[in-house]
């Protein structure tokens, strides 16, 4: 048990004086007196949390997106929902709010945000495939498990991502991931966004001293 988190991101245009950080504003002028604007970074992160078997043998897993800072966001994933009860959001991807305040990270407003879903291991492949239904759609995320030293997970890489829309039968998203082929050398297609990095796991608490 143990949670999976992604470090993303894109670079964004910003004309002078239009940032919501009014001091970031000030400072942009008083430097370039009133003239351009500025690329900056905006940070987010993606979350997987897998869940144990359940008494049942389901196995659930909880999928997040925010920009809220990481201790916050896996404490509201190790807090879960009830998978039973629990609605999913009505869009689970989009460009995050720019400004985000301490008000935002609150553990209601996450575990709102959180979508559960269930998934699958094929350990013939070590691929994942996790489904879950939002309010627009159904959305399948197919990553492969990567072991690192002791046999303990390292990361989840990004295979395919898919959402079947909820506007019109048959009409599939299919999520660029981003990635340049092998045969072109591999990395990033757009070295000024990385939406779908890879995910480095994070053992609960309990268990970090055995993955040292």
């Amino acid at each position: 048990d143990g949670i999976y988190v992604g470090e993303c991101g894109f670079r964004r245009w910003v004309r002078l004086g239009h940032h919501m950080d009014l001091r970031k504003n000030a400072e942009q002028l008083s430097c370039k007196g009133g003239r351009g604007g500025a690329g900056e970074w905006v940070g987010y992160r993606r979350y997987i949390r897998l869940m144990p078997p359940g008494d049942d043998g389901s196995n659930w897993a909880l999928v997040l997106q925010d920009s809220c800072p990481r201790d916050v966001a896996e404490r509201a994933l190790l807090a879960g929902v009830d998978v039973r009860t629990h609605r999913n959001p009505e869009k689970s991807e989009g460009v995050l709010p720019e400004g985000a305040s301490a008000s935002m990270w609150d553990q209601q407003r996450l575990r709102k945000r959180i979508c559960a879903g269930q998934y699958t291991f094929s350990p013939q492949n070590a691929q994942i495939r996790i489904r879950y239904i939002a309010t627009d759609g159904e959305y399948t995320l197919t990553m492969s498990l990567v072991h690192g030293a002791a046999g303990f997970s390292k990361y989840l890489a990004w295979e395919h991502y898919q959402m079947a829309s909820e506007a019109g039968v048959g009409a599939i998203v299919t999520f660029n991931l981003g990635r340049l082929p092998e045969w072109k050398g591999g990395g990033l297609e757009d070295e000024n966004k990385d939406h779908f990095p890879e995910m480095a796991f994070r053992p609960k608490a309990a268990l970090e001293h055995l993955c040292v």
